[in-house]
């Protein structure tokens, strides 16, 4: 296999960047950021660039939409909405999914002009008008549908359904009956899906401790803090199918 050094890039992680590649004699670029897998990986570490690019291109499929759809009933304009534009702010969600405020807000924006593209109400402007219209269209808030994503995912590595990810190496069970400590997560504009409070929980993990918000907000660390205080018999579903069901009924409780 060759490779065209001018389509080459180096995208260091580490605080380190006094070093450089070189390919058939050229030196490759260094970049702050690049796409990979539909995903936009930053330098840092951090999500922000990925989240501008894939709210942008929202917006974008949303005014295509609004321009096109304005005479179809509200049904086909959600359907369209659902189809076309919510997937592309969830994409990849269990890798990036945000812990920004100013992330989680860019997000929920394009769901709020969602609900006011389905209802054809563009002019409410009274306090709490466009959660009205988000609770008409029954949408769910995108925070929330990103940690059932998370959650969904860790049952399937818990359970042996990623050969990619096994879970003795990823994850350290907890001794059974050990109490587990009440974790508070940030909320904004959603109800959390998982109780602040401990539950009796037969299969708790570990969570590994970091010193950087970037580790402390990865995936495996954040859904063991939301798996562990989830209801028993939720975490010993005997099926995706019914783990899903039950986290629907939690949300919906």
């Amino acid at each position: 296999m060759r490779f065209n050094a001018s389509k080459c890039y180096i995208l260091s992680i580490n605080k380190s960047s006094d070093f450089y590649y070189q390919l058939d004699n050229s030196i490759l670029q260094n970049v702050r950021s690049t796409p990979y897998l539909g995903i936009l990986l930053s330098d840092d570490m951090k999500w922000s660039p990925h989240i501008s690019s894939i709210t942008k291109k929202a917006n974008c499929t949303l005014g295509f939409l609004r321009r096109n759809l304005q005479r179809c009933p509200p049904r086909c304009r959600q359907q369209a909405y659902l189809s076309l534009v919510r997937p592309l702010l969830e994409y990849g969600a269990v890798v990036w999914d945000p812990y920004l405020k100013k992330d989680i807000d860019c997000i929920e924006r394009v769901q709020r002009k969602a609900s006011r593209f389905i209802t054809g109400d563009f002019r409410s402007s009274t306090p709490g008008s466009v959660t009205r219209l988000l609770e008409k269209t029954g949408l769910q808030p995108l925070q929330q549908r990103r940690q059932q994503l998370r959650l969904t995912f860790f049952y399937r590595v818990v359970e042996g359904l990623v050969p990619a990810l096994p879970s003795h190496q990823f994850l350290t069970e907890q001794k059974q009956g050990r109490k587990i400590r009440p974790v508070r997560h940030p909320d904004h504009h959603t109800s959390n899906i998982v109780s602040q409070f401990s539950r009796n929980n037969s299969r708790p993990y570990s969570v590994p401790q970091g010193r950087t918000d970037q580790f402390r907000n990865s995936f495996f660390v954040k859904t063991a803090q939301d798996w562990n205080l989830l209801e028993d018999n939720t975490v010993t579903s005997k099926s995706i199918g019914i783990f899903k069901a039950k986290l629907a009924a939690v949300h919906h409780h």
